[in-house]
């Protein structure tokens, strides 16, 4: 019988099986079993990746002792009552960024993972890319010198491709559009490298998408250390992932391949980072030792359910990111007055 840790996939549309193949890729985890409300996603879940069972719902996979852990993909707006059921059916916990809709729905979690002591792991796998390691490397290790400012964007063509029927669609359901689903994503990249974001301005527009949601995104971040950020996204071009970090010894300039960003395991031979020295025009290429950013984040969370590791984005992690995109969504509602991150916080009332 195999030793690895057995995992179960819950919602099983595209962004499962992403997490599937990099199960797949390890020698540490295995998909045992998954569940969908619907009985086609579950039979053809199990024959393309191999698992050897399933559940018809819910509470029968969580009553499972066979299932260790579980992998969480299902809407944003539903992740509160998933993870709560998981957690405190003794179930170790991952689930896909954002870790909730809501700041409120964020603290109910926060309580809850408090409460068990369950292994809870948030899927902000994008600070595991080499370019982000190496970013992170040369900051704590004094070669880029102190940063002032940093500029990022992680933007598709999402907000062009929606329809009614995607749930995705709606504003109710995604708030921010692609600042809680990509955004999200360097709110957690640039507070691993720099520390916590004090307050954020920021504009939402609404321009060519169709939905309800907007389709672009500027936020500048003040953070506690006093640097400043630029925070861009966008559901309305062709895919771009880039951060730039301005040194007072050198700059950074990274650039990821979108259209490999599924396969991790590859993304690094599509990327990109070049420095640029004080005094000096040329820039050189940095070299990306290779990463595979699923692969690595589900072993990991694997290995804590079993106690023989402990999970880098933690609850208090997620909540930071997820404040981002509610502290600017509010400041678009202030007209890109500054709003604090604390304020919004407070009101919930969560301490970090």
């Amino acid at each position: 019988m195999s030793d690895k840790v057995r995992l179960a996939s819950i919602g099983l549309g595209r962004w499962a099986r992403v997490l599937a193949r990099g199960v797949q890729r390890g020698d540490k985890t295995e998909l045992y079993s998954c569940f969908s409300r619907s009985e086609d996603k579950r039979a053809a879940f199990m024959e393309e990746y191999g698992v050897p069972k399933s559940a018809s719902s819910l509470d029968e996979l969580l009553a499972d002792d066979g299932v260790e852990g579980v992998i969480i993909t299902t809407p944003n707006d539903t992740h509160r009552e998933v993870i709560t059921s998981a957690l405190e059916a003794g179930k170790a916990v991952y689930t896909d960024k954002p870790i909730a809709q809501t700041l409120e729905d964020a603290a109910a979690i926060k309580a809850v993972v408090e409460k068990t002591g369950g292994v809870f792991a948030v899927g902000h796998s994008a600070r595991r890319l080499s370019g982000n390691r190496v970013m992170k490397q040369w900051i704590d290790d004094g070669t880029l010198g102190g940063v002032s400012m940093v500029e990022a964007n992680f933007s598709n063509e999402r907000g062009l491709e929606l329809t009614p029927e995607t749930w995705r669609w709606y504003l109710s359901k995604t708030p921010g559009g692609p600042l809680i689903q990509l955004g999200v994503h360097h709110a957690d990249n640039l507070q691993y490298l720099l520390g916590p974001v004090k307050a954020v301005s920021a504009h939402t527009r609404k321009l060519f998408t169709n939905a309800e949601v907007p389709d672009a995104t500027m936020a500048i971040l003040e953070f506690e250390s006093g640097a400043l950020g630029y925070l861009g996204c966008g559901w309305a071009s062709p895919g771009i992932y880039q951060i730039r970090l301005q040194g007072t010894k050198q700059n950074l300039m990274y650039d990821l391949d979108f259209t490999h960003w599924d396969e991790a395991h590859e993304a690094d031979e599509y990327s990109s980072l070049v420095s640029q020295a004080y005094g000096q025009q040329e820039r050189s290429p940095v070299e990306l030792p290779h990463t595979d950013m699923f692969r690595e984040q589900l072993e990991e969370f694997g290995l804590a359910a079993r106690g023989e590791a402990t999970v880098e984005v933690q609850v208090d992690d997620a909540i930071r990111a997820l404040a981002i995109v509610h502290t600017a969504i509010e400041s678009n509602r202030q007209n890109g007055a500054a709003v604090e991150v604390e304020s919004l916080l407070s009101e919930v009332g969560i301490t970090i």
